[in-house]
C-alpha cells in the first residue's frame, strides 16, 4: 500500500513541476526561476522511483541501490527548490506583520 501512495504523490508532484514551469493555474507567481519546477519534477521523480521498485518487486539489494537513488533525486529536488526561492513569498508575507 504505501508503494502505491509513493507513486501516486510522485505523479501528483510531478504534475505541479510541469504547471511551475509552464506557468499554469497561477502557480508560477510562487516560483522565481525555472529551477522551482525543475525541483518539483526532480522530487516527484524520486518518489515515483521508489514506489515503482516496490511494485516491481526488485530484490532487496536492487531495491535498495534504486532507494538510494531515489533520496538523491528528491535530496536534489529539494535543494534546486530551495535556491530557487520557491518559500520566499511565504518568508516574506510572514514578516510583514
Amino acid at each position: 500500500m504505501s508503494a502505491w501512495i509513493m507513486l501516486g504523490s510522485g505523479c501528483f508532484v510531478v504534475v505541479l513541476g510541469v504547471l511551475t514551469l509552464t506557468g499554469s493555474l497561477g502557480i508560477a507567481e510562487y516560483a522565481r526561476s525555472p529551477r522551482a519546477g525543475w525541483g518539483r519534477i526532480a522530487m516527484g521523480g524520486g518518489f515515483v522511483l521508489d514506489g515503482g521498485a516496490k511494485l516491481l518487486g526488485f530484490s532487496s539489494g536492487a531495491g535498495m541501490v534504486v532507494s538510494t537513488v531515489a533520496l538523491g533525486v528528491i535530496v536534489l529536488g529539494a535543494v534546486l527548490q530551495l535556491r530557487a526561492g520557491t518559500f520566499a513569498k511565504a518568508r516574506h508575507a510572514a514578516d510583514s506583520d
